[in-house]
């Protein structure tokens, strides 16, 4: 006789968690608006009682509101009935860490996790802190919302969030086998040389040193890049890009496209401020310099490196294995799409891999 718990396992077993059909609803739907088939969304309104509102929530530089709304009205619909939506729902957490990769992959602006941000330790989320927010939830938890009204404030909400994504290039395929280090070292050399504002030589270098750090196996080190155009202290961080042990940075990086020596300027201070035993710059147009720069230095009592960027790219290159710097190439993509806002940067530099046939065809 087969007992009753191991009859409603068997019987469940086909059925997808609620938390798992939320997410295929929010996948579908993007999904369908960013390819053009929700033919749905020709004329679409949110609901006329909380319009105003969604779009405040919409606009608000707070994005965790938005994602949040998108999922919260994602689980009312998955369930098929009333539900509490002022209350984060069972499996809430997983599906908010899964929608931010979701949109950062259609290069989408999105934050890591909702939840983390407007509801960590509680799953009350009206909570006051945003009150246009609060009421959309208040409204959505009425029992006496149509599966109509809200299934037409969630395709409003994707409608809106989906529109703001940019045309960016997808990244091709490489070809493993085109990756000597002639070729690489040329892929960079030719981003060198094309205006970015300092993205292609920040985030060239980022990538190759995590593709190091990768093939090496020292799994207990990572490399963390920022934002173009976030400053240090903005970010406190002790450079452009950091080496780091744990919670430890143990190297940090200045990357510049511009003139080296600015860079020197708050060196010792970065130095002290960090506990770092040295700091490295790396720029271009530092072998024009050599000689006046080595004398520079002498006269400094820091451990201060400066090396030109490209031949410190190309040494970085030639550490690697081919599936390394197949690693590092696609990383460089995942970090000019995340960190940097323009879309031709991103582009030009998915256009010349295919180029310089370094892709599959």
């Amino acid at each position: 006789m087969i007992n009753s718990t191991s009859k409603k396992l068997k019987l469940s077993a086909g059925i997808p968690r609620t938390s798992e059909r939320a997410k295929e609803l929010i996948c579908k739907t993007f999904e369908d608006l960013l390819l053009g088939k929700a033919s749905w969304s020709n004329s679409l309104n949110a609901p006329e009682a909380i319009e105003s509102q969604v779009n405040k929530v919409l606009i608000s530089s707070n994005i965790s509101y938005r994602d949040a709304l998108v999922i919260q009205f994602a689980f009312w619909l998955a369930v098929g009935s009333t539900v509490n939506i002022q209350i984060r729902q069972e499996g809430g957490r997983g599906v908010s860490k899964w929608f931010g990769e979701f949109l950062s992959s259609k290069h989408i602006r999105a934050v890591k996790d909702a939840f983390q941000n407007i509801g960590k330790n509680t799953d009350q989320l009206a909570r006051g802190n945003d009150e246009y927010f609060d009421s959309i939830l208040l409204w959505g938890s009425n029992p006496d919302r149509s599966f109509e009204e809200i299934q037409d404030a969630f395709h409003f909400c994707c409608l809106q969030i989906a529109a703001n994504a940019r045309p960016i290039l997808g990244m091709p395929a490489l070809n493993r086998g085109a990756l000597t280090f002639g070729r690489v070292s040329g892929l960079l050399s030719r981003l060198y040389a094309t205006p970015s504002s300092g993205a292609y030589e920040q985030y060239s270098i980022a990538a190759l040193l995590h593709a190091v750090i990768e093939q090496q196996g020292l799994a207990t080190f990572r490399v963390e890049t920022k934002n173009l155009n976030a400053s240090d202290k903005s970010s406190r961080s002790a450079g452009d890009i950091q080496i780091l042990l744990g919670n430890r940075v143990v190297e940090a990086l200045e990357v510049t496209a511009n003139d080296w020596t600015e860079k020197l300027i708050g060196a010792e201070k970065t130095i002290r401020d960090n506990d770092l035993s040295r700091l490295t710059i790396v720029a271009t147009g530092v072998n024009a310099a050599s000689d006046s720069l080595i004398n520079r230095l002498k006269e400094l009592s820091l451990d201060l490196s400066v090396l030109e960027v490209n031949s410190f790219a190309s040494s970085l290159v030639s550490a690697l294995t081919r599936q390394g710097r197949a690693s590092a190439i696609n990383r460089l993509y995942e970090l000019l799409d995340r960190y940097q806002p323009k879309v031709e940067v991103v582009n030009q530099f998915v256009m010349l891999i295919d180029e310089l046939e370094l892709s599959e065809k």
